[in-house]
């Protein structure tokens, strides 16, 4: 039997050597021996080998030398099986590290049983690969995830299986920034995961405590609180929430809306100041403001605006609340252009799974985040399969709702937006429940038909079910 080979080029990044990893370990995990990896070589001899050449034009003189494709898009990958040798290109880093991932999604998945389709076919053991030919590019620019930082209860592998999801966003919400924060944001990074880091500006859980007629002086505490907490640790921007998350429309008679977009410009104007570049996003919740949408028109355009709580499933809790779809749709089109045609504009989505508010409590003080031991999260997974299994059986019958709201989101903003699904305190870590996975891939090609989908993300090994 024919052995396999990884032949990369320059690895010169952590993305690099993370998809020659995760390639070696799917080629293992088949044929029981890890394969030969090694740089490329312009005199080696590898007639004996099923060579599989991975990285982009820049890193790898094999695929500049050969490559058929013209690969335009950040994130983007081809892959092409021919005459028993594999390609793996792409158009940048984090597109090598995709196509590593979807030579398994897309090439192994699809092979594996074609000869006997009720049984496992380890066709990776035979001496010829079938040929195959697959390009792909994100959908969505900004695919990721929103999350406590204190129910992440392993960084590494919460962060590692986004990245087998291909997403490269992450907020994290805490009371305090953890103390371990530059550790996460190193392994996010080698991951080709943003982190945006979530902290409030005058909101922790009850708005109604904020004195809402009394903040001229707010602006440059919250600014402070920002330089001595969190301008001195790694991270790719900031989220904040304020006082929007309320049922009414107004606090003590103050209008939310109002007095939300005079904070947040004012606020923006002293981070703008020093830090023109930052990358701030603001959680808004649709229920305090839905009527005044003129008013929060007029937030900084800079500021990329993240919608929550705008109506039905995919942004309600319960993946069965699905009443008002088509009023929510009208909703996210005339949110989606609020401040014109280039309105940085994402959003939450939900029906996944949350926090349990039932038992949370405030952090008093900063903490190491994402480190507990096996049988802490045993424990907790079992928990969590009832709710789990409530979700799976929602969005088994309500998924169309979430791949049509998420095709139209992108009809409205050709790609540019951000989507993060909550997925909190539901052991991500351990398991990847197949809801967040379809979720995934709707978000990288929601213009596969949803069937096929389905079907495709139910077949990869990694995926569970409640």
């Amino acid at each position: 039997m024919k052995k396999f080979a990884i032949v990369f080029g320059e690895q010169k990044t952590n993305l690099q050597k993370q998809a020659v990893e995760e390639l070696s370990a799917m080629i293992a995990e088949y044929t029981r021996e890890y394969p030969l990896s090694f740089a490329y070589e312009n005199e080696k001899e590898l007639s004996d080998y099923k060579c599989i050449y991975i990285g982009t034009k820049a890193s790898n003189p094999y695929i500049r030398a050969h490559s058929k494709d013209i690969l335009s898009k950040a994130e983007e990958y081809v892959i092409r099986v021919e005459n028993n040798v594999a390609v793996i290109e792409g158009y940048d880093d984090a597109g090598a590290l995709y196509g590593a991932l979807d030579f398994y999604n897309k090439y192994i998945v699809k092979h594996e049983h074609r000869d006997k389709p009720l049984y496992w076919t380890n066709f990776l053991e035979e001496d010829t690969l079938p040929n195959f030919m697959h390009t792909s590019a994100p959908a969505v620019k900004e695919r990721g995830l929103w999350t406590w930082g204190h129910v992440i209860y392993d960084y590494r592998e919460y962060l590692h299986n986004m990245m087998k999801l291909k997403m490269n966003r992450v907020v994290i919400w805490n009371d305090f920034v953890p103390t371990n924060a530059n550790e996460i944001v190193a392994f996010a990074h080698s991951c080709n995961i943003k982190v945006i880091w979530g902290f409030a500006w005058l909101w922790d859980t009850n708005c109604g405590r904020i004195d809402i007629r009394n903040l001229e002086a707010c602006p440059r505490e919250i600014f402070e609180k920002y330089e001595t907490e969190y301008a001195g640790i790694d991270g790719d921007g900031i989220y904040f929430q304020t006082f929007t998350e309320w049922k009414d429309e107004a606090i003590e008679g103050v209008n939310i809306a109002s007095a939300a977009a005079d904070l947040v410009n004012r606020t923006a104007a002293l981070f703008y100041e020093k830090y023109p570049e930052m990358e701030i996003q603001f959680g808004l919740h649709a229920t305090s403001v839905k009527n005044h949408l003129d008013v929060i028109g007029t937030v900084d355009p800079r500021i990329r605006i993240v919608w929550e709580d705008c109506g039905a499933f995919p942004f309600a809790y319960s993946p069965n609340d699905v009443a008002d779809f088509d009023g929510t749709k009208d909703f996210v089109r005339r949110i989606s252009r609020l401040r014109g045609a280039d309105d940085r504009f994402g959003v939450v989505t939900k029906g996944l799974v949350n926090l349990d508010w039932l038992k949370f409590e405030h952090l008093t003080g900063p903490q190491t985040i994402g480190v507990s031991t096996r049988r802490l999260k045993a424990n907790h997974l079992e928990e969590k399969q009832r709710i789990w299994r409530y979700i799976q059986a929602g969005w088994l019958v309500n998924a169309d709702k979430a791949h049509e709201m998420t095709r139209e989101m992108l009809r409205l903003k050709n790609g540019d937006l951000s989507i993060l699904a909550l997925v909190e305190d539901g052991l991500f870590e351990e398991k990847i429940m197949y809801p967040v996975a379809l979720f995934s891939e709707m978000l990288w090609d929601c213009n596969d038909a949803l069937s096929t989908m389905m079907n495709e993300v139910a077949l990869r090994s990694y995926v569970s079910f409640a």
